[in-house]
């Protein structure tokens, strides 16, 4: 069972997220520092296999922003310390069990109204599901409405 996670997580890795943004393949440290800082939200809430899908999930959520919204970036990204992007996770919001998948929710902040404050600033939310082998589907980012820009 030890070895059965990073063999989920290389798969889903390699398998199912959303085409990786120029900005993410120039920095091999990207997922890892994403993945941090989703680590640092959750904490322990949830068992091993949902803290997976969670980082995976997020992972593809912020590759799939910063693809969508690069034309609206402007200047120097500083999202997170070495990380080459705009996007960053600001919550996790919601995490369920699903017959099938794990739904996993949560908010991201992509700077275009500069960084925001607390949940209310983060202008987009996102929400995708994860199956057993780490494969993303049904991933939806909208604007948070919510948002007070």
């Amino acid at each position: 069972m030890k070895h059965f996670v990073p063999l989920v997580a290389a798969l889903g890795l390699a398998g199912g997220l959303a085409a990786p943004s120029a900005t993410a393949q120039s920095n091999p440290q990207a997922q890892a520092i994403i993945g941090g800082i989703v680590d640092g939200l959750i904490g322990n809430r949830f068992n091993v296999s949902d803290r997976q899908a969670v980082r995976t999930c997020s992972w593809a959520a912020v590759q799939q922003a910063e693809n969508r919204y690069r034309p609206y970036f402007n200047g120097r990204s500083f999202a997170y310390p070495n990380y080459q992007g705009h996007v960053r996770v600001t919550a996790i919001t919601d995490v369920q069990q699903r017959a099938r998948v794990v739904r996993v929710r949560g908010l991201l902040d992509s700077a275009r109204y500069g960084w925001g404050r607390g949940w209310r600033g983060a202008d987009l939310s996102f929400r995708c599901d994860v199956d057993r082998r780490g494969q993303v589907s049904n991933l939806d980012i909208r604007r948070n409405p919510n948002f007070r820009g």
